[in-house]
């Protein structure tokens, strides 16, 4: 599972789980780390891929998403809500936390803080 799609006034954006390749990856990255991406579809023709970022908007940055199941660091996005004005981006870390990044598109400088919850699951 991961958040849906988004209809924005320059597309659709697809928001979506990769991991970087081990032999033929991006170097400035962990072999084999979890990351997200963004896709830009046609809003006309949701069949018709745009672009997408030249690398992740969201990887593993702290020491619980590069710990647990997948030491090579995990942020793997889940779901996504917008609620009182923001934006609530929930993902799994490494396969041993849940952690939720919020983006408030009023002040996106001080957006992506990562608020964690450090109960376990299996």
């Amino acid at each position: 599972m991961w958040p849906p799609a988004i209809y924005t006034p320059k597309g659709i954006v697809l928001l979506y789980n990769g991991k970087n390749h081990s032999g033929r990856g991006d170097k400035r990255y962990t072999a084999n780390v979890y990351a997200a991406g963004q896709a830009l579809f046609d809003a006309n023709d949701p069949t018709r891929f745009i672009t997408r970022l030249d690398e992740p908007f969201f990887r593993p940055m702290d020491s619980f998403e590069k710990s647990g199941q997948y030491v090579d660091g995990t942020v793997f996005i889940e779901g996504m809500v917008y609620f009182k004005n923001k934006w609530y981006l929930y993902y799994g870390c490494a396969d041993s936390k849940v952690g939720v990044a919020v983006y408030d598109p009023k002040r996106p400088a001080k957006s992506s803080i990562r608020f964690h919850s450090y109960k376990k699951y299996s």
